[in-house]
């Protein structure tokens, strides 16, 4: 279990908002490793599309690493015989 979730840790996950501006990496344990903010949407000075960005990203970011994290314990159940 704990080769597992050091392998979950060593993962990476990266996604994006659906205008690209903001970008939210999380690893496979689901930690924030980083968010990047392009500067073209901090010039709009429009803090609802910043949130609604954030927001987008780091969803989207979790929801792969969470999939991922399902499949690693999927594989470690069947090769322990639990499934």
């Amino acid at each position: 279990m704990k080769k597992v979730e050091k392998d979950l840790i060593a993962l990476s996950f990266e996604a994006k908002s659906k205008n690209d501006l903001v970008t939210c990496i999380s690893d496979g344990k689901l930690n924030i490793k980083d968010i990047l903010i392009e500067d073209e949407l901090l010039a709009k000075n429009d803090k609802k599309l910043l949130q609604k960005s954030i927001k987008q990203a780091v969803s989207r970011s979790l929801e792969l690493a969470q999939n991922a994290a399902e499949e690693r314990m999927e594989e470690f159940r069947g090769m322990m015989g639990m499934e």
